[in-house]
């Protein structure tokens, strides 16, 4: 079997669900844990018609969303949330990589290489536990110094994820034995993963977030394991892109050094020079950077001390003014994540919050232990959502630690505040997210407000997210109704699964053509037991139409095509991809899949006459077809003269005995519009 087969085999699909379920990543699952569930209510059925989408041809990723949290520096780091279908996708391709990988580098497991350990096809999790890992790391790393290798540096690399080369990703994907139709439909995806909000496509890194980008970056890391040099008087340990050596002589290391930068330049990553410090070791231990040091006092057992655990904490938070210091930010976090709200800790922990943006998930997550927030903390909040601070992370956040733990009058200024600042165009996707549910959920959007914000929003994680929102309290049966079943038909099967759920939880009425809901929502309707039938399997004539036309449909092109139904669809996504990628070639492929479509119409009106297929040339001429379909004559007619200027159908233009050459890919513009109109047409007709 071919590593494409491999990825779309229906064991390999399922695998992939298991473990994005079981990833223990509590930041994504923040994100994403309620669209499993949703996901959940059909997954055999979506995911059989996944499987169907892929090997056919017309699966289509769709953009992330993009979060943009604050770095330690002020800097911000990218955080992308796919869909669960496109999760799905991402983790069944790499599960196949993970099986060629792993005999490469096994070896090199809990010796050199110490993140990212693939766990194997039988267990539950994708990853040994990372954990483990670190600790490993650590104590190879005392090993060393304790041999007698004294000097140390660390090798770490800029902005890894970001800079990875989808180029250099596919020549080690070779290497390891991977097709380059697995390796060209890899790159397709990470493309549109990776594009930025203005839709920007670069052509290299991979979504930070997902459970697979992890192992993913080990087929290119994996080049330093191989090639960094002598091992005698040496030691290499690398924990993702973050290598530790260990040399007797600092002679020994500048060369390790050096060879670890030629290294990156083959595969054009960059080390990041500020952080490349070589110097002696004299206290191993605060050379180590891990929670799996001995444990704090005041955390040991199952009873957690939490006098002593704020008094730790206060110690590792030595200054707060004129600069924050932490002395120990992992174990800092490690601490928090046990601790207790209480008043005194809670103006340490927004002190720090204001100087230290990138601390505020783990403070946010201490905060949320209160069920009430007390009058001093959310008035400190409430002001910072006021402000409209410079990191809209981190707005999002406290809102989220707000939601529910107000008063009353707290609860109403906080929706004036946001209901001011309410801007769909211009905040960030998880500001919009909170602060678009909390409006909707307190009736303070009126209905076009919020049918804009469902159905106009770009990112489908934020629109699913507002029709979770949705609510028979302050909107009609009618506008719900309406809202809906028109999330229901959107294009991306988070929303339509969010709209399902809905519609099964306010029992909203959803209204006929059924055929144009989302298939994915359409399951769930079926499971919820609101639809009895919906159509079984995806329609590649209809997806290609509505991706080349942006419009979508209710033909019923499997009734119109019959038994020549499938290789019509395949001429319809070959027509598509070729849309994209080559205007000349489209255009021929365009002028086939007309001639298809002419021989079938003809069979539907017999007033037309008789159509032999393949004579598009000769039928062009036809009054009645001009006279019955105009739409449809005018677009064939016009694809089929264009044909003949292609240099892919003839050396000259007959009409002007000029060499043909390619066809221009402004044309492709007048070609959609053509599609748009005989498709009305044939909606009204057929």
């Amino acid at each position: 079997m071919t590593a494409l087969s491999d990825f779309q085999d229906r064991n390999n699909l399922e695998r992939a669900w298991r473990w994005i379920r079981s990833n223990p990543d509590p930041t994504y699952k923040r994100y994403c844990s309620e669209f499993y569930s949703r996901f959940a209510v059909a997954d055999d059925l979506i995911i059989e018609d996944l499987q169907q989408r892929l090997q056919r041809g017309f699966y289509e990723p769709s953009h992330s969303c993009k979060f943009l949290m604050p770095k330690k520096s002020g800097i911000l780091r990218p955080y992308s949330i796919l869909t669960v279908e496109d999760q799905i996708v991402y983790q069944a391709l790499v599960n196949v990589i993970a099986e060629k990988l792993a005999p490469k580098i096994r070896n090199s497991y809990l010796s050199e290489t110490f993140g990212h350990i693939y766990a194997g096809k039988t267990s539950q999790w994708f990853y040994r536990r990372w954990n483990d890992g670190y600790k490993a790391f650590n104590q190879a790393t005392r090993a060393a110094f304790k041999r007698g290798l004294v000097y140390t540096a660390s090798f770490d690399l800029t902005a890894c994820y970001d800079s990875l080369d989808h180029a250099v990703l596919s020549h080690f994907l070779t290497q390891l034995g991977v097709e380059r139709d697995f390796c060209d439909f890899l790159r397709t995806c990470l493309s549109k993963w990776t594009a930025n909000d203005r839709r920007i496509y670069q052509n290299h890194g991979i979504p930070q977030g997902p459970l697979s980008s992890g192992l993913l970056s080990e087929v290119v890391l994996q080049h330093f394991d191989q090639h960094y040099g002598p091992k005698a008087n040496l030691v290499y340990l690398r924990y993702v892109d973050d290598i530790r050596l260990f040399a007797t002589k600092e002679i020994d290391l500048r060369r390790m050094l050096v060879r670890l930068d030629r290294l990156s330049k083959d595969i054009g990553l960059f080390p990041q020079a500020a952080k490349i410090d070589i110097h002696r070791v004299t206290d191993i231990e605060k050379e180590l950077k891990s929670i799996s040091n001995p444990t704090v006092v005041a955390v040991r057992g199952a009873i957690v001390d939490q006098a002593k655990l704020a008094k730790r904490i206060a110690a590792l938070s030595p200054r707060l003014r004129p600069v924050v210091k932490i002395e120990d930010e992992t174990r800092f976090k490690f601490l928090l994540a046990h601790a207790l709200p209480t008043s005194k800790l809670n103006d340490r922990l927004l002190t720090i919050s204001a100087a230290r943006p990138d601390l505020v998930p783990s403070i946010a997550r201490y905060l949320k232990r209160y069920q009430r927030l007390p009058k001093s903390v959310a008035k400190q909040l409430i002001a910072r959502v006021r402000n409209e601070q410079l990191y809209e992370y981190v707005t999002a956040d406290w809102l989220d630690v707000l939601a529910g733990r107000l008063s009353d009058a707290d609860s109403l200024a906080l929706n004036v505040i946001l209901k001011a600042q309410w801007k769909p165009r211009t905040l960030s996707p998880e500001l919009k997210a909170e602060a678009g549910k909390r409006l909707i959920r307190a009736g303070l959007l009126n209905v076009n407000q919020t049918r804009h914000a469902i159905l106009s929003v770009r990112e489908s994680w934020v629109r699913a997210q507002l029709v979770s929102a949705l609510n028979d309290q302050h909107y009609g049966k009618a506008a719900l109704e309406t809202i809906t079943n028109q999330a229901l038909r959107d294009h991306n099967p988070d929303v339509s699964l969010a709209a399902a759920q809905q519609a099964a939880f306010l029992g909203i009425t959803v209204v006929p053509p059924f055929r144009t809901i989302q298939h994915s929502g359409g399951k769930a309707l079926r499971q919820f037991g609101i639809l009895t039938r919906v159509t079984g399997r995806s329609c590649g004539i209809s997806w290609s139409m509505a991706r080349l036309t942006g419009r979508s449909s209710s033909i019923n092109w499997r009734s119109i095509f019959g038994s020549t139904y499938r290789h019509a669809e395949r001429l319809a996504v070959q027509m598509r991809a070729l849309s994209d990628t080559n205007v000349t070639a489209f255009v021929n492929a365009a002028d086939v899949f007309n001639d298809r479509l002419l021989s079938r119409l003809y069979l539907h009106d017999p007033s037309l006459g008789t159509y032999l297929l393949g004579s598009i040339g000769s039928i062009l001429s036809s009054t009645r077809l001009k006279t019955n379909y105009p739409s449809v004559h005018t677009l064939c007619d016009a694809i089929h003269t264009e044909r003949l200027k292609s240099s892919l159908s003839h050396p000259i233009v007959k009409k002007t005995g000029k060499p043909t050459s390619r066809i221009p890919y402004r044309y492709l513009r007048k070609a959609k519009q053509l599609y748009v109109q005989a498709l009305i047409e044939l909606e009204a007709s057929w």
